[in-house]
């Protein structure tokens, strides 16, 4: 049952209805829209409904962003770390030099490393998106809590702010790893978490309130679009997922979208995206959009196009 908003301004509800009337041509399922706070707009397709819940793909990246974030402001783990201080020597395949890369490193993409775990790049200085080196994250999040990354998600994270969601084990790129499955709502509810800087109903969840600050910020020196585990549309250029050799482009990440965007994104188009100007949250989950262009791990055409037709309701 579609939800349109209790905010009655007409140009406003019809910029809106003829967003999410779009996105429900583009292969989605849901679609969650939040204005400080509140729900102004919910839409499912395809038989989903509010307790439909599937994988979000890499949009899980900037959850796990901040539950190392909460390890690390309560001291359970430094970002300077070398991974072999949790791993253990010979997690790489590059052990005479994987000391040098620290989990900060792994955060931004940044570890010099290929997705065999060989070092190729000076760590600190190269962007890389690498689901092997990301997923060491999950082994070191585990060992920092004590407890298994369920178990340590919803105690520092999912339960204060009544996520459902749950990680399952994947081995997409051949390593292991997980995969978080929630629902559109969930998704909003971390997008809203993010937005409040990591408090929920006034309480704070994370620990350290500047997390997200430095989260959003470029973290590498050829990528101003990436932070650690979001993607940014703060800066004049980025580079997309894809070989050490792939040329940067030179726009920011979502044209038409506000500059303080920041988003969370996954495989078939699913997103959340913060947008703390406008104290906005956007929400969509479902399967790759048919409209062609982009890159379907991350930013792709359908972005661009539907924030074409988002911003003319964000004028009112």
């Amino acid at each position: 049952m579609p939800v349109e908003s209790s905010y009655r301004h007409e140009p406003f509800i019809n910029a809106l209805r003829a967003a999410l009337d779009w996105a429900g041509t583009q292969r989605s399922t849901a679609v969650v829209v939040l204005w400080r706070g509140r729900i102004v707009a919910e839409r499912y397709w395809s038989g989903w409904n509010t307790g439909t819940d599937s994988i979000i793909a890499s949009a899980g990246k900037s959850v796990l962003s901040a539950l190392i974030g909460q390890l690390s402001v309560t001291g359970r783990l430094a970002l300077d770390d070398p991974v072999t201080r949790w791993l253990g020597a010979g997690w790489s395949r590059s052990p005479s030099t994987e000391s040098r890369i620290t989990l900060r490193d792994l955060l931004s993409m940044s570890s010099g490393l290929n997705d065999s775990l060989q070092l190729v790049a000076q760590p600190g200085n190269r962007f890389y998106y690498n689901n092997p080196a990301y997923y060491q994250l999950f082994q070191v999040a585990q060992r920092a809590s004590g407890q298994d990354i369920n178990t340590a998600s919803r105690s520092l994270l999912f339960d204060a702010i009544g996520m459902s969601s749950t990680w399952r084990l994947s081995f997409d790129t051949g390593e292991p790893g997980f995969i978080l499955s929630a629902t559109a709502r969930d998704m909003a509810r971390y997008g809203l978490l993010s937005l409040s800087k990591g408090r929920w109903n006034g309480t704070a969840v994370l620990s350290d309130s500047t997390w997200f600050d430095r989260s959003w910020r470029f973290s590498t020196p050829d990528n101003a679009g990436y932070g650690y585990l979001w993607w940014l549309n703060s800066g004049a250029s980025y580079r997309m997922p894809g070989p050490y050799v792939l040329p940067t482009v030179q726009a920011p990440l979502i044209p038409s979208a506000p500059s303080d965007l920041v988003a969370a994104l996954g495989k078939g188009d699913k997103k959340i995206y913060v947008i703390p100007s406008l104290q906005v949250v956007v929400v969509r989950h479902g399967e790759e959009a048919d409209v062609a262009g982009g890159n379907p791990l991350a930013v792709s055409a359908f972005d661009e196009q539907w924030w074409q037709r988002l911003k003319v309701a964000t004028r009112y």
